[in-house]
């Protein structure tokens, strides 16, 4: 009898010793360690900005070099990219399928459209409708990134603008889910591009809807949101569909007029800071290679931007 009540004792104490150790370990918090943090931050910047992350936009309207559709996938191709976004300005419209074949044959996938709209019923407009009458006939489903101009409702006020922007992207968002796609806001900088515009919108199509949209960050046109862009992010990552770099200067920060200077990744003294704190958020979503330089060769820019990249994921280590 003594023995078994030694031995209960002793497994008693040795559970006591386990659950014990079991529990601190729970409470040991994960930033005692900044060695493994740090890994993680640059494991994640690793994978973010991965090659087969990429994808290429803005490669048309502003090319300085007339590019047929199957030299225009060529030279995409040339940088291995997969994944291309296509902007689909009315005079583009008509050679969407044409451009769609010739990346496909390069095993490039158009991932994104892009399209203004300008009524509150987006999906009687003819351009929009042509387009999602290629993507139905292919059955492609790109994401839907849209935006109005930057001249749009401005006799009205905010309040009455952000009622007119809730109509006419629930209108859009029915017909874009009807093809299987799904929509982002463009966000272009200016009054369109300001973070409560953004959320309102989402929220009021989801309200009217039940469908969910997103929201495309641009860095070209971001320079309002650098001053906190931490806290931004955490408001945006439930939304966040892609992120397209640029070269960012602290000059221009909390610039919201959508004209700051385009720079090359690397030429600007702020966007390491920014890529790194987009990694380090949580978004692990695709990233955007632009052109987007007026009188610049597309081939050109591209070049620039991935050998700045290349230079940053080094500083990101």
């Amino acid at each position: 009898m003594l023995n078994a009540r030694l031995w209960f004792a002793g497994k008693m104490m040795l559970c006591l010793f386990a659950c014990q150790t079991a529990a601190k370990a729970q409470e040991q918090p994960l930033s005692s360690n900044p060695a493994k943090l740090k890994t993680s931050a640059a494991e994640a910047a690793k994978s973010l900005y991965a090659d087969d992350n990429l994808t290429a936009w803005l490669v048309m309207f502003t090319d300085a070099v007339e590019r047929t559709p199957d030299e225009r996938a060529e030279m995409v191709a040339q940088f291995g990219f997969k994944k291309v976004g296509f902007e689909a300005f009315k005079k583009y419209v008509p050679i969407l399928e044409q451009q769609m074949d010739a990346y496909a044959k390069h095993n490039i996938k158009v991932t994104s459209v892009y399209v203004v709209v300008e009524t509150q019923t987006p999906s009687q407009e003819e351009h929009v409708i042509q387009i999602l009458d290629v993507l139905r006939r292919r059955g492609e489903t790109p994401q839907i990134w849209a935006m109005f101009g930057r001249g749009s409702f401005e006799s009205t006020t905010d309040e009455e603008r952000n009622k007119k922007l809730v109509t006419a992207f629930s209108d859009l968002a029915k017909y874009v889910d009807k093809a299987g796609c799904e929509l982002a806001l463009y966000n272009y900088g200016s009054w369109f591009g300001k973070l409560d515009v953004q959320l309102a919108v989402i929220e009021g199509v989801r309200q009217n809807t039940g469908i969910k949209i997103g929201t495309v960050l641009n860095f070209h046109r971001g320079h309002q949101h650098m001053e906190d862009f931490p806290q931004v992010l955490q408001q945006m990552m439930p939304h966040l569909s892609a992120v397209n770099l640029n070269g960012m200067n602290w000059k221009d920060a909390d610039y919201d007029g959508g004209g700051a200077l385009i720079l090359p990744l690397g030429q600007g003294d702020y966007e390491l800071t920014m890529m790194r704190q987009l990694a380090e958020s949580g978004y692990r979503g695709p990233i955007g290679i632009i052109d987007h330089r007026s009188g610049v060769d597309a081939q050109v820019a591209l070049r620039e931007n991935l050998d700045g990249l290349v230079k940053l994921r080094e500083k990101l280590k």
